[in-house]
């Protein structure tokens, strides 16, 4: 006796037919949405910041550019005059001022004689109020402190000097232009 089959076969089933998948429009409409996004979040930010300044009557400030720090230039001449007067350089220490200092001759002949009847043992400063007053001009103040020995007497001085000076950029170089004896700072 034939059997029966185990298995029933089917009849044809209709499927349902398979969605096309559109990965690009998928795409764009993320990007869409995250321009959307940030588009709103701009303006709002924007409206929130107008409100504000607004309400209060402040203005919103411009972002203000800083001139760069003049205090290094300012501390390499103070360095190469403290260098000139230890070593007894003078031509070094003529080459801090401008040649339009004035009485630069009697301000050589002053460091001349003094180098003549002391040693400089030490020799420090303390840089303040640096300000720019130009593209090529500044002005700042220097306290000197010199530790001084007088080898005729066998004895040492320490003596301090407070200078408003002038500077004027020369050749990519700052120089002294002017100085004048200013009152000690208050410390």
């Amino acid at each position: 006796m034939p059997r029966s089959p185990l298995f029933y076969p089917r009849g044809p089933e209709t499927r349902p037919a398979r969605r096309r998948r559109r990965p690009l429009l998928a795409i764009l409409a993320i990007v869409a949405i995250l321009v959307a996004g940030l588009t709103l979040y701009w303006a709002s930010k924007k409206a929130v910041t107008y409100l504000a300044s607004a309400w209060s009557g402040k203005t919103q400030e411009l972002p203000v550019t800083r001139t760069p720090d003049l205090k290094p230039d300012v501390e390499r001449l103070a360095e190469k005059i403290r260098s000139a007067h230890l070593n007894k350089d003078i031509n070094k220490f003529l080459s801090c001022y401008a040649s339009t200092y004035p009485k630069l001759g009697q301000l050589e002949n002053s460091v001349l004689e003094l180098w003549k009847k002391y040693d400089v043992k030490e020799i420090n400063y303390r840089i303040t109020n640096v300000q720019r007053l130009g593209e090529r001009q500044a002005s700042a103040v220097v306290v000197w402190s010199f530790q001084l020995y007088d080898p005729h007497n066998n004895d040492y001085q320490l003596n301090t000097k407070t200078v408003m000076v002038t500077l004027e950029k020369t050749n990519g170089d700052w120089k002294i232009k002017e100085s004048k004896d200013a009152p000690e700072p208050k410390v």
